[in-house]
């Protein structure tokens, strides 16, 4: 059977679908050299949907950093991230600041503890997350639609395309979110092999809530690994991630009816820019050598017990 690898981006407006393709190929190949993974084209598509809620793309040339479609953070290949060191105790301040500043603030306001807060936050800081839980009809293509379902129609034509074929599915940041949602309702018949999710907000006390809340489910019994996975989830974060605020998503699935659990993987984020380190970033996940190492086995089993299989035979 034919495999493909098909990839669902997260938060936040993005380059153009074929560019953001290209980087993401890119990256997965950086970390699979790493392993000295034979040079071979695999077959890969993105999951595009930034623009359902941005009219334009992310403009890569754009020089005015004051111009909305400015894009601060380009792919850029590990090699090539070199920054001046800031000495002493300067140095230790800022690293200090920019280690736990940010997830303390993120995980104090997405806590639920102060629900009129946390509502405040996501609507002024991550409106594409208030826009996927919205119940607010908005036109898409000439129709009243949720934007939550536009965005699982996006991976699910994806997937129904792809349904002949063994499928690897990396979700990054909201993707895992839109992937989760999309596996439980829409794809009866569509099986997973393997689900990759990268920096994902799906232990998030804000996200498990509004789970509960659609699924009518009570998370003291603990939700299931969607059926239609059926050989593994490898869960995947960075410790310094603010946004994969809880890193241990086993704690919350249980194993589903194949006897798929949650696998999490602390992993190391390298991503930087300009001397600016985002644990977040989607091509720093993708070059880990964990992710190379997933795909690798994903690409090669399939040889491997074929040769296995002669070898035994003669």
């Amino acid at each position: 059977m034919s495999k493909v690898i098909i990839g669902i981006h997260g938060i936040g407006n993005k380059p153009t679908k074929n560019l953001l393709k290209e980087w993401w190929e890119k990256s997965i190949y950086e970390g699979l050299n790493k392993l000295n993974f034979p040079k071979q084209n695999f077959d890969f598509e993105l999951v595009y949907w930034a623009d359902i809620l941005n009219k334009e793309p992310i403009l890569p040339d754009e020089t005015n950093n004051k111009n909305s479609l400015f894009q601060k953070e380009k792919y850029a290949a590990e090699q090539n991230l070199f920054t001046n060191e800031i000495p002493g105790l300067r140095k230790k301040a800022v690293d200090y600041l920019e280690k736990y500043y940010e997830k303390i603030i993120v995980n104090g306001v997405m806590s639920l503890e102060y629900p009129t807060i946390t509502d405040l936050f996501v609507h002024y800081n991550l409106k594409e997350l208030e826009a996927y839980f919205s119940q607010v009809d908005f036109y898409y293509q000439g129709e009243k639609r949720l934007i939550k379902e536009v965005m699982m129609e996006r991976l699910t034509n994806v997937l129904k395309k792809h349904k002949h074929k063994q499928i690897l599915l990396i979700a990054h940041s909201m993707g895992s979110m839109i992937s989760h949602d999309a596996l439980i309702d829409k794809l009866d018949g569509i099986s997973i092999d393997t689900l990759v999710t990268l920096g994902s907000p799906l232990g998030q006390k804000y996200v498990m809530k509004k789970i509960e809340t659609e699924h009518n489910h009570n998370f003291h019994n603990r939700l299931k690994v969607p059926e239609n996975i059926k050989k593994n989830w490898y869960n995947l974060s960075d410790q310094e991630d603010p946004i994969a605020l809880v890193h241990t998503l086993s704690d919350i699935y249980k194993s589903n009816l194949n006897g798929v659990k949650v696998i999490d993987k602390l992993v190391k984020n390298n991503y930087s820019n300009l001397g600016d380190r985002n644990p977040h970033k989607s091509y720093g996940y993708l070059r880990t050598s964990e992710v190379a190492e997933i795909l690798s086995n994903f690409i090669t089993v399939e040889k491997r017990s074929i040769f296995s299989f002669f070898k035994k035979r003669f």
